[in-house]
């Protein structure tokens, strides 16, 4: 590809970052960055991104570089699929999920060509075959976890959320990558102990 268009094709992906900069998650950040503030999908990546990084030098035996950039290109579809907050998801929010995230993979997929290995690396972090994509699959459930470890419940304040949801789902999604499962007892310990982080103010 000539230089002049190589520019044109950074402005597109600049452009494409743009939009995923727009897309607000339903998480909560400390009232310390901004009060009412809300993290957006690209914080998201990046705090995953690096989140994955440190523990890839803990756990040697992963690929670093794989688990990265799944880390980096799991969400990217969400710039045309939204994001569905994963607490209280229903089972036709998940089907109508997967639906809308597999249309925006196509899209991805027409639009960029030239960057076949983003949208291949997504494809493969969602078969979930390889530790490196089950390893990251499980640090995304957690890694928003700890902002309302550092905010004191702020987003389950908000949304109401108790408690025994929380528990439960990151029981299940931490369950398939042992390294993860093992560091979530630990903050999952640190959630039991603090009943003000809840809008009820007692254990569920």
């Amino acid at each position: 590809m000539k230089p002049d268009k190589i520019a044109k094709r950074l402005m597109d992906l600049q452009d494409l970052l743009l939009r995923f900069l727009e897309i607000e998650r339903m998480i909560y950040l400390p009232s310390n960055l901004r009060e009412d503030r809300r993290e957006n999908d690209v914080e998201h990546i990046y705090n995953l991104a690096l989140l994955t990084w440190y523990l890839c030098e803990q756990y040697p035996h992963l690929d670093r570089d794989k688990a990265i950039k799944y880390a980096l290109a799991h969400d990217l579809v969400e710039i045309y699929a939204g994001d569905v907050m994963a607490v209280g998801r229903t089972l036709e929010q998940q089907k109508e999920k997967e639906i809308k995230e597999a249309a925006a993979l196509s899209q991805l997929d027409a639009e960029w060509p030239d960057f076949k290995d983003l949208t291949n690396t997504i494809r493969v972090y969602e078969q979930q075959n390889d530790p490196e994509a089950v390893f990251v699959k499980a640090l995304d459930k957690i890694a928003p976890m700890l902002w309302q470890i550092a905010s004191e419940g702020k987003t389950w304040k908000k949304f109401d959320i108790t408690r025994s949801v929380v528990i439960d789902l990151k029981d299940e999604k931490t369950a398939p990558s042992v390294e993860i499962a093992n560091i979530w007892q630990i903050f999952k310990q640190e959630i039991l102990s603090h009943d003000e982080w809840f809008n009820d103010g007692k254990a569920d």
